[in-house]
């Protein structure tokens, strides 16, 4: 799941901001090149090492792997990074020339870049390769993956009461009550938009975020939570997302980011390819095997390449 460092998301990756810088130089144990020099003295970029990382979440350290093992198949020289702490770090990192490539979500990277997303993700990618132009970076075509804030109910009590959209919720008779972090209650994305936007009459509950909005749910303490697209519970099958049908929440997809200096068209023919191959339901897969499962992330990004035949 996706934390954006403006807000838009409540996962902490807290003290990991601090010491991210630090790990910019090392690699992980699949990386095919140890090497920090990451391009020929020439600046080749069809010969360049390409430096990959993301931030410090199990979500992401999937998707890097995955990116990075993908390139690495087409034979690309890949330096498959450790993650760095928070997206502000990475777009640093890609400024100083200490890394070539990001894997961001469209709208926090929008955000982050000091522009305004929306829930058109169309509009969303326009304006982000807009602003990362003049900074001497580009976006290979944006994934169908998404990670975004999304409104949850279980399964069983979203059959029951007949429920597959946030608009649906106004027909529920009971009093309904939404769990969240804290800011929920201030965020335009979140109990304040459920309000205004969908006109909806809730109450709200702090409950922390992860596991415990799951049990609030099944306790019935809360009849919807405030979570994430790619939760390991909706792959699970436990819970189901309401379908956003006046787009309330930004544009979140998965989309590479990397600099003019490696831009080629092999990179991006690549790049477009994988990304046009995974979806949101393998992203919620993929967290199940990571944060459930306890798999590791690199193992996981290798199973999924094997199985999708892009080893």
């Amino acid at each position: 799941m996706n934390p954006s460092s403006h807000s838009r998301r409540w996962r902490v990756v807290g003290a990991l901001a601090v010491v991210g810088v630090l790990v910019l130089a090392s690699c992980s144990d699949k990386s095919s090149d140890s090497s920090s020099d990451t391009t020929t003295k020439s600046g080749d970029a069809a010969t360049a090492t390409i430096r990959i990382s993301g931030q410090d979440f199990p979500e992401q350290r999937t998707l890097v792997q995955v990116y990075g093992q993908y390139l690495q198949a087409q034979g690309f020289k890949v330096d498959i990074q450790d993650p760095v702490g928070t997206r502000k770090q990475l777009f640093a990192a890609l400024k100083s020339g200490k890394l070539d490539l990001q894997i961001d979500y469209s709208g926090s990277a929008v955000v982050e870049l000091g522009g305004e997303a929306s829930g058109d993700a169309d509009a969303t990618y326009k304006t982000l390769t807009g602003l990362l132009k003049p900074k001497g970076l580009e976006a290979s075509e944006q994934s169908s993956a998404a990670d975004a804030n999304a409104l949850v109910a279980l399964t069983s009590w979203a059959k029951d009461n007949d429920v597959k959209t946030i608009s649906d919720l106004s027909k529920v008779k009971d009093p309904l009550s939404l769990g969240g972090a804290a800011e929920c209650a201030k965020r335009p994305e979140c109990l304040p938009g459920y309000q205004k936007t969908y006109g909806l009459t809730l109450t709200f509950k702090v409950v922390d975020y992860g596991p415990p909005l799951v049990a609030a749910l099944k306790a019935n303490e809360i009849q919807v939570a405030q979570y994430g697209s790619t939760a390991p519970e909706i792959a699970a099958g436990t819970i189901v997302e309401l379908q956003d049908d006046k787009h309330l929440q930004d544009a979140q997809n998965v989309v590479p980011i990397f600099t003019t200096k490696i831009s080629s068209d092999k990179l991006t023919k690549a790049l477009n390819t994988l990304s046009a191959k995974i979806t949101t339901d393998d992203l919620a897969a993929w967290n199940q095997s990571t944060d459930v499962d306890k798999e590791d992330p690199a193992d996981v990004a290798t199973a999924w390449l094997k199985d999708n035949n892009l080893d």
